[in-house]
């Protein structure tokens, strides 16, 4: 139920807990049938919540939260050597000196268990909020979470994406309107790099010629080395490619975003604050 008052939509929140439109309206209509209220109405195609729905809401939250921290402090009753921080990452976190610290972090406290799953950008947040994992490294171009802290580990750039041959290969800086005309290779919109490549082009004053967009960065990278089109990657992450092969040019106007590991305020296990504490007492070693 607090996940469709958030969504107001049955389709997205059943995304969310990876189920179906169907059980959360099950769902939905048990938790009315018991409680004797109506909770949500449909209204001009869209769902809106009662004023019953409003008070049940607030009892629902709290118990989530109330739950949250149960699960936490029966963790807690293990000790720390038997402990494991869940951690979802983006596909990309080994192109970041974040990934050097976690391997430090492993190597001081080798008893502490990082269990690290990849996870599309655009659904990290949801799974961290859902309770699915502890911790979060992702990508932020805004911050507006104030159930949320993070620790801001370092900036990254979008870069032009060039062949060797192109003609603007050799530029020290690109202004992204002199490759109006070109075929655009780019990640799609579950990477969360989507939108700000398309902010960047109409910036630049003008929409793109979209040829491909996936999830895959390599073989996007063996696309431009193949001259099918022109890419708007992350200067970090294209960085990890054979500059022999590739032209990797800076922009004049850009939009950075900064990489960081996000959790929810307030209590955690005690492998969770060890690992919170060593990020923040060491960030700098890394130059982060």
């Amino acid at each position: 139920m607090v996940d469709l008052a958030e969504t107001l939509n049955y389709t997205e929140t059943a995304e969310n807990l990876f189920t179906t439109q169907g059980n959360i309206s099950k769902q939905i209509l048990t938790l009315e049938k018991e409680l004797d209220v109506t909770i949500f109405v449909r209204a001009h195609r869209k769902i809106v919540l009662t004023p019953e729905g409003k008070l049940v809401l607030t009892y629902a939250q709290k118990i989530t939260r109330d739950y949250a921290k149960l699960t936490i402090q029966l963790s807690d009753l293990k000790t720390i050597n038997d402990s494991t921080i869940e951690l979802h990452t983006i596909p990309t976190m080994p192109n970041y000196q974040s990934f050097t610290l976690i391997t430090q972090f492993l190597q001081k406290y080798p008893k502490v268990q990082l269990q690290l799953q990849e996870e599309e950008s655009y659904n990290l947040l949801t799974s961290l909020k859902a309770g699915k994992c502890e911790m979060i490294f992702a990508r932020t171009f805004q911050f507006d979470e104030p159930n949320l802290e993070r620790i801001v580990m370092e900036d990254d750039d979008f870069v032009a994406v060039l062949p060797k041959n192109h003609p603007y290969a050799q530029s020290k800086k690109l202004d992204l309107a002199k490759l109006k005309d070109e075929r655009f290779l780019i990640l799609g919109n579950s990477t969360n790099l989507y939108t700000p490549v398309l902010e960047l082009c109409k910036n630049a004053g003008f929409k793109p010629q979209i040829a491909y967009e996936g999830t895959r960065v390599d073989l996007i990278m063996r696309m431009v080395q193949n001259q099918m089109g022109i890419s708007l990657m992350m200067g970090k992450t294209a960085q990890n490619y054979d500059q022999q092969k590739f032209s990797f040019v800076p922009l004049t106007s850009n939009i950075t975003n900064k990489l960081c590991f996000i959790r929810i305020k307030g209590e955690h296990s005690k492998a969770n604050n060890l690992f919170w504490k060593y990020v923040q007492d060491n960030i700098r070693s890394i130059g982060g």
